[in-house]
This record gives C-alpha cells, structure tokens and sequence, in this order.
C-alpha cells in the first residue's frame, strides 16, 4: 500500500466506488512506447478509461463501460472492423485500438465518429501482449475508478500468503489488485502498521492520492523491490509488482521494520509476488473463481463464528515455514494454504451485502431418512441450485453443508424469497426429487450472527420434517418461520429436555418404560387424548380403540404413573416431553385414502 509523497500531504479517503477513472489523455501520457497517434477522439481525450479488452473477431463482444477495445488480427479496411467498432460503441467502449500494418483506417476512422468513439493506433511491431501490459500498467498508475468495490476480495491462500510474509518482514503486509483495491492483508498479532494501511484495510482500497501515483507507476515499472522512506507518520515500505509474465497484474507492500528491510525479507517479497499472480489472475479472468470465493466466504460464515459473531481466520500457512531467503514453496504447494478467509464482515462485502440492506436464507434439504445417499443428493442439490442462481438469481451464493445446501439472498425481505424458494423447488424436484423441502427465514441486516442465522433455517426444515406432506399428498412449498413459528417454539423447548434430561417429568419416563416391557400403549393414549384437548370420542376415533377402552386405559395411567393429567400445567409439561418420543395417529379425516 503506497504512503503520501513529500509534496503532498495525505488526503481524506473517497467514499467506496466514487474514485476517479483514468481517461484518454493519461493512457496517451502514460504508454508512450505502444501508442502511436490517435486518429479520431470525437469525444475528446478526458473521457473515462476503466480497463482494456482483448478481442477477437471470432469471440462475441462483451459489455465494458469506458473500456478500450484491443482488436487483435483486425483488418482496418475490412468492412467487418467497422460493424464491430459500432457494436463497441453501443456496449459503452471509450475507444477502439488497432493496428495499421500500412494500411489506411479512414472508413473505420468516419465510423467511429459518428458513433462517438475514440480510435488509436498501436505499432505494428509491439506485440498486443505488450500492448495490453503497458496499457494496464499506465492504468493502474491512475486508479481504476469504476471498478471499485467490484474487485473480489483475496481467498484463503492470499490471506495466508500475507501473514507469513508479514512474520519474515517484521510489518503489516497488503495485496492489492491494478484498481488498488487491497484483495487481502496481514493480520499477525504485533506487526508494525501505521494509519494509512489502517484506513486502506477497513476500506478495502488505498485512498487516491495524486502524489502516489508516481509509486505506483515506480513499483509496476521496477523489475524488482522497490523502497519508499517513512514520510510524516507514514512508516518506510518495500513493495514489488504482481505480474504474470509481462502482465501486472496488482502490487504486494510490505511495512518495513524499525532498523529497515533484511535481504531474507526483500528476497520473500519477491517470491511471494510469484506465488499471488496465479491468484490475482484467476480472480481477474475467470467468472467461477469469483463464484468460488463468494461460495467459500458464504460456507465460512455458516460454518461457525467466534464469541463476537465474527468468522475464525487462520493465522497463517499451515506447515510453510522460511527456506533460505524466501518462502519454502514446498510448504506453499506441498502442505497447502490453510485459513478461513477474511472476517465476516469482510465477507459481507465479498457476498454483495451492503451496510443495513435485507438479506434472506434459504434452506434446501432432501427429506428425512435420505441414508447413505444423503451426501450424493446434496451435492446435486447444490449444483441445481447454482445453475438456477446463475440463470435467475446471478446476486444469489450457494453452498452446501452435511445437512442442506442454503441459498443467500441479497436485497430480498420474505415474500420475495419465498417466491425465489418455490421457483427453485419447481426446477429442483425433478431432478433430484419430490421429498426437497425448502425454508426461508426472515430478513435479516447482519452477517456477524451467522449462527443464529442458520439455525433459523434449520429449525424451519425441522419443522417442515415433522409435519409431512400436506393432506393432499402434493409437495410442500416452501415454508417461512411464520408458517412454522409455533413448532420452531415447541421444538426449542424439546431441545431444553435433552440437554438437561432431569426436567423431564417422572411420570412420563415411568410411563414410557412400561409401554417398551410392558408392550402397552399409554403414550400413544395420552397424546392422542391431548390433542384431541380432551375428547374421549375424537381421541378413540385417532387410535380406532372403542371409547370405553380409551378410558380405561386413561383411568391406568392415573392409577399406575405420578402423573395429575388434572392439572394444566402438568398435561402441557407432558405433552411436550410425549410429543418428542412418542407419535400419535392423524385423525381419520387427515389420512390419505
């Protein structure tokens, strides 16, 4: 993370996403080794530059507001380059680049004028691979602005990869990508850090400050490491360029220690520039890693929290100690990266929650008693989910657990999830079968109680489990916590019966006993009496006993078990116990023929 230059004292920090974007007239500035001229700008050259596309004439042209066109084995004589300029111009491109190879580009040059496109030329004898580094390098000088917050936050790997270089380094440790978002950072107990790598980690970006843009140009520019000296209270820095092969890809920052920078530690900067690109690549290029890291931040955070609601970290590489001058990459690649990511809040960000906005959870699961095949269902439950999400719900994260496969909803309050959740039954039952049930909390605002939030939806499915199918047969939709909230209460209060087994009522134990030696059916009668809030007839219609049998045995019960079915408190405590160990016959009408 860069600290302020000399000439320029530390600004306040942007808010999140309005950061300025380059423009025209700095990439011209800025790559003066692959930009030749610029034949037409009809808009001027002070209009926004986000990125560059690399494109194809056989590949379908993709939306990038403010994005410069790279057309790569493009003819600019061909009548096919200028269709493809008008396309660029209707999917918000800033510019188109190509290359003359001697040719003149004037009708592509007429066409992008009157689509308002800019058109620059590139020299014919620097690769488009170079082409495409420089450019990104001069980008990245400037700060990407509308790009902002969309960046995916670093995997477990990078957060790893920070904290042992911290602990070789001495300070705090940053990884940032070409729009200086900070992707993942150092969280090892001690480090030295200063308040500019504070601000940069709780923003998730390094303030765009005009002087550092001279460090960022400096380090993308440097074959090596690159060292700034402390500055006001901004402590001195080491800082190297991400790059896969000519391609910057971001910048590692290190804060030195008091008696400076040791050549072990520079020596592990370097390396753990090489061993971040492949990371910083993938997020940058690849559509499903981003998925990957939404889906594992999403797994974290149903996984478990610490006593403040916050998901565990790990502290660092697990079995990657130091070798030599520089990291032990066999403990890197060899025994793996070990942690859990960055903390819940964090992870928030990563899955599309904004501060206060409504998310819901929702819950699928196949039915009770899926045995073995339990596993292989879930699995194919997740990926139908993932498919549907992909399709109708792109804002949706999708994860799967030994129990269910849970679906998060940004920006959804109930009914909307619910809609969401039988929409996705009616795609999921067919392919993985009728007995999917699916619950939906209600809204919630904060990701810090991951606990409470899973269980709500696993209490809905447990409710769901005991109630069955409906009369009719038919599958159930889905169900909220308002449908079952009487049951999610009952059930809590049950749970308190098997934690603490000395609550239980000593009638009811002796009762059950007996029925297991005796092979008698007091529990089945005294529920089936309970539910039918004591109607004898309506209670012997549930067990098709006669009437006078039924009172007999309720006349037993009293005489053989100290249980005062008399008293209302004593039937409910009963009822409560019995109704988690015993069943009790629907009435004749509820049954299916």
């Amino acid at each position: 993370m860069a600290g302020a230059a000399a000439d320029g004292p530390l600004g306040e920090p942007e808010p999140w996403g309005e950061r300025a974007a380059g423009t025209l007239r700095l990439l011209v500035e800025g790559a003066p080794g692959v930009l030749v001229r610029v034949p037409t700008a009809p808009a001027g050259l002070d209009v926004p530059v986000r990125g560059t596309v690399i494109h194809d004439p056989g590949d379908p042209l993709p939306p990038a507001p403010a994005a410069v066109l790279l057309l790569v084995g493009t003819d600019v004589t061909d009548p096919r380059a200028c269709t493809v300029v008008r396309q660029a111009a209707e999917r918000g491109f800033t510019a188109v680049m190509v290359k003359e190879r001697g040719q003149d580009p004037a009708r592509l040059t007429e066409t992008a004028d009157a689509c308002g496109i800019a058109v620059l030329t590139a020299g014919d004898a620097v690769p488009w691979r170079q082409v495409d580094a420089e450019l990104s390098c001069a980008l990245a000088a400037y700060g990407i602005g509308g790009a902002a917050g969309t960046a995916p936050a670093g995997g477990a790997e990078l957060f790893a990869l920070a904290d042992t270089l911290a602990a070789v380094a001495g300070g705090s440790v940053a990884i940032e990508d070409l729009d200086q978002n900070v992707v993942a950072y150092s969280k090892v107990s001690g480090q030295r850090i200063d308040a500019l790598r504070e601000r940069g980690i709780l923003q998730r970006r390094v303030p765009d400050i005009p002087a550092q843009r001279r460090q960022y140009r400096e380090v993308l520019a440097a074959p090596g490491v690159v060292r700034f000296p402390a500055r006001s209270d901004e402590l001195a820095r080491a800082a190297v360029a991400v790059r896969a092969g000519a391609l910057p890809l971001g910048t590692l920052w290190a804060i030195e220690p008091a008696d400076g920078l040791s050549d072990e530690a520079a020596a592990a900067l370097r390396d753990a520039a090489r061993l971040a690109a492949p990371h910083l690549l993938r997020a940058l290029h690849s559509p499903e890693t981003e998925r990957r890291l939404r889906r594992d931040a999403f797994r974290a955070v149903l996984h478990g929290a610490g006593p403040n609601g916050a998901v565990q970290h790990g502290a660092g590489l697990h079995g990657a100690g130091l070798h030599g001058a520089g990291l032990n990459r066999a403990g890197l690649h060899g025994a793996g990266l070990n942690g859990a990511g960055p903390p819940a809040d964090e992870a928030a960000v990563r899955l599309g929650l904004r501060p206060g906005e409504e998310f819901c959870l929702a819950a699928f699961a196949p039915e009770p008693g899926a045995g073995p095949s339990g596993a292989a269902l879930l699995g194919h439950l997740e990926a139908v989910l993932v498919r549907h999400c992909a399709a109708h719900r792109e804002a949706a994260t999708v994860a799967a657990t030994v129990d269910a496969a849970y679906v998060l909803l940004p920006g959804t309050g109930t009914a909307a999830a619910r809609r969401f959740a039988d929409a996705a039954l009616a795609v999921v039952r067919p392919a993985v079968g009728d007995g999917v049930r699916a619950a939906v909390t209600r809204p919630h605002t904060d990701l810090l109680q991951p606990a409470a939030l899973r269980r709500e939806a696993d209490d809905v499915l447990r409710a769901t489990a005991a109630a069955g199918r409906p009369a009719n047969g038919a599958p159930a939709p889905a169900t909220t916590v308002d449908d079952v909230r009487h049951r999610i209460l009952l059930d809590r209060l049950g749970d308190e019966l098997d934690r603490a087994p000395w609550l239980r009522l000593p009638g009811v134990t002796a009762l059950l006993a007996h029925d297991r030696e005796q092979g008698t059916d007091y529990a089945a009668t005294v529920l089936a009496w309970l539910a039918e809030v004591g109607d004898v007839a309506a209670a012997a219609a549930r067990l098709t006993v006669h009437p006078n049998t039924l009172r007999h045995r309720l006349r037993r019960v009293r005489e053989l078990f100290p249980l005062d079915l008399d008293d209302p408190d004593v039937r409910l405590a009963a009822w409560l116990d019995l109704r988690r160990t015993a069943s009790v016959p629907l009435p004749a009408s509820a049954r299916r023929p």
